[in-house]
């Protein structure tokens, strides 16, 4: 995870304030997810490298999803979501050689990219609508890049992660969100931010 982590870092540019919360802080995820918060977007960001990568090699995974769709979480689509994030991690095997700008659908030993990737395919693939999944870029507590996915839903936003088996609220991972990928446009990357009242959702 650290050559990842910090070979990402070299591409940040802005970073968000701290998220609230404890890094490792569990949901009652045993049935239903606690709500969370939901992002707002703030301003646009630069597209990370590997990702415009990532849709050289897998375009079909970077086309338009529709716009601003959140998922109805109900207990089967938590139980789905709670089982591809559960599968993935058991999936790959962490290998920290690997380069931070290649991102794969097939390897089975990656780094955090590839987590991230294949979790969003996995759920797309059972049915949860792309619009509502979002890669997003983030800084760890100890300043390094990360590559992480961020599921939206009408319970608010959860984050899906290769480093912890428990899915937390995005803002009770501890972590710094540089950029995600905006609900409207998975070619727009955005700056999230907690709420405000006169900021729309994303």
């Amino acid at each position: 995870m650290s050559k990842c982590a910090l070979a990402l870092a070299s591409i940040l540019v802005s970073v968000a304030p701290a998220a609230a919360g404890v890094l490792g802080r569990p949901l009652a995820d045993a049935h239903m997810p606690a709500p969370a918060s939901l992002m707002h977007e703030a301003r646009a960001q630069a597209t990370p490298l590997g990702y415009l990568s990532f849709c050289s090699t897998y375009s079909s995974q970077c086309t338009s999803a529709g716009a601003h769709e959140r998922v109805q979480l109900t207990p089967d689509v938590w139980k789905t979501i709670r089982q591809v994030n559960a599968e993935i991690n058991d999936r790959i095997t962490p290998d920290a050689g690997k380069g931070a700008y290649s991102w794969s659908l097939d390897t089975t030993s990656g780094n955090c990219n590839d987590y991230a990737v294949q979790k969003r395919k996995a759920l797309i693939d059972r049915g949860l609508p792309a619009a509502a999944l979002s890669l997003s870029v983030v800084l760890t507590r100890r300043g390094v890049g990360h590559l992480v996915l961020t599921v939206r839903t009408d319970r608010g936003d959860y984050v899906l992660d290769n480093l912890r088996h428990a899915i937390v609220a995005w803002d009770h991972t501890g972590y710094r969100f540089n950029r995600v990928q905006s609900i409207d446009d998975p070619q727009a990357w955005v700056l999230p931010q907690a709420g405000h009242p006169r900021q729309r959702a994303l």
